[in-house]
């Protein structure tokens, strides 16, 4: 007998997608993450369009991941045309992205994962007993955004980071408000790793997984040049294309990529994995503490790596702040770029994991080619092998409690369905 099961949409992540499940007897038949968000155009509209337009366009593909796509996006730029920013550009941009780390993983893990971990249907009803970490969690997340007001000139989309540096510096009162801000939420993000651990996953899978990650250097961070794989390997950002390999299917407006014909997780759980040697502080000891229950086989793990990078994030804002007040701002001239045809990669850690810009530029600075691969993209396939590792397991349960442990599974990897949208051709 064959059934099939679908969740017309997935709840508590961002974007439209649902799932299909084909069941036939004893065996899995199928199984599609059908993404029906309606496709971007970025990747077509940028063509013709000078650098220095360029991220002011890309940064809006998102409004959760707005400062990855900008730097991603700056980034490739300054590669295609050599140019050098200053330590004080880096620390800003550092600074910048911890920012968005701490406002997105405060929102999945307090109000789309931690749900699930306590038995609430929602974060609201969640709130109903358990107000005061609501609130916390919320306080939390608009510490991560008011980085991003200062940083960026406003909490979604900013123009303040240009390329080669930033427009306008900012005060040193704000940085000072910045690091208070950071001491105020340093517990409340220490509660989310607490919380997560001291409570049992509501699913626990074993599914042998391929992770990617961005080196960062030698602290813990979300910015790198180097692709580290979990079989021990290492690739330069440029070669991106021969690791991560993308083809279109006829249910999804995502393309799918694996590496080497297989599927592959990004996201915070590899980052942990391959960099675990860099956290610092608190982070580093909760890790210490919390290790064995962060499983490279169950995909719910995600979470409590977010956790971990919770705290670290707030803790190295504010030693960022401490950096820059330490040295003293210094009014800093955007360099002056020497433009000329050549191609570009930037690659930076989104929260959900590794986010690609590729540019190709002419003779005259304008855009002749543009690629774009977000993690949600890259994941993909790895939530469909979990999907049907999931039904293979829970064949003989049901329905209902398959399909939650399916959104369960989505869930865990925070998509961001809308990032992960292209222009493509579908051969039927």
């Amino acid at each position: 007998m064959t059934k099939t099961l679908i969740i017309d949409e997935l709840t508590r992540v961002e974007g439209h997608g649902g799932i299909t499940v084909i069941i036939d007897g004893e065996r899995v038949k199928d199984v599609k993450m059908n993404i029906f968000e309606g496709p971007r155009f970025f990747e077509s509209i940028i063509k013709t369009v000078y650098y220095d337009k360029v991220p002011d366009i890309m940064r809006r593909i998102c409004a959760i991941c707005t400062a990855s796509h900008s730097l991603a996006s700056i980034r490739a730029i300054e590669h295609a045309f050599n140019l050098q920013v200053s330590d004080q550009t880096q620390i800003l941009r550092d600074l910048l992205i911890h920012g968005e780390t701490i406002e997105s993983h405060a929102l999945h893990v307090f109000l789309l994962a931690l749900p699930d971990y306590l038995g609430y249907p929602d974060a609201l009803k969640m709130a109903s007993e358990h107000f005061n970490t609501v609130k916390a969690a919320l306080e939390l997340k608009k510490a991560g955004n008011i980085i991003h007001n200062i940083l960026s000139g406003r909490e979604v989309h900013g123009m303040n980071e240009r390329v080669g540096g930033f427009s306008k510096l900012p005060s040193e009162r704000k940085l000072e408000n910045i690091r208070e801000e950071m001491l105020k939420v340093k517990r409340t993000a220490e509660l989310s790793v607490e919380m997560l651990a001291q409570t049992e996953p509501p699913l626990n899978i074993n599914s042998k997984n391929i992770f990617m990650a961005l080196n960062p250097g030698e602290k813990y961070g979300f910015i790198g040049d180097e692709i580290l794989i979990s079989d021990g390997s290492a690739h330069h950002i440029n070669d991106y294309l021969k690791i991560v390999k993308e083809h279109t299917v006829n249910y999804s407006t995502a393309k799918i990529s694996t590496y080497k014909n297989q599927p592959f997780m990004v996201g915070a759980l590899a980052r942990i994995l391959l960099n675990r040697n860099k956290l610092e502080g608190t982070a580093k000891s909760m890790f210490k503490k919390y290790h064995t229950l962060i499983r490279e086989v169950n995909p719910l793990s995600n979470n409590l790596a977010q956790a971990i990078e919770l705290v670290h994030s707030v803790e190295r804002a504010a030693s960022l702040v401490d950096e820059l007040l330490g040295r003293g701002l210094r009014e800093e001239r955007l360099p002056s770029v020497n433009i000329k045809d050549a191609r570009g990669v930037g690659a930076v850690e989104a929260p959900r994991g590794i986010l690609y810009h590729d540019y190709t530029f002419d003779k005259s600075g304008c855009i002749v080619q543009c690629n774009v691969i977000t993690p949600t993209a890259q994941n993909i396939a790895n939530i469909e092998k979990n999907y049907r590792e999931v039904v293979e397991a829970l064949i003989h349960e049901e329905d209902d409690k398959i399909k939650f442990n399916l959104e369960l599974i989505s869930r865990a990897y925070d998509p961001c369905i809308s990032c992960s949208t292209h222009v493509i051709r579908v051969k039927n």
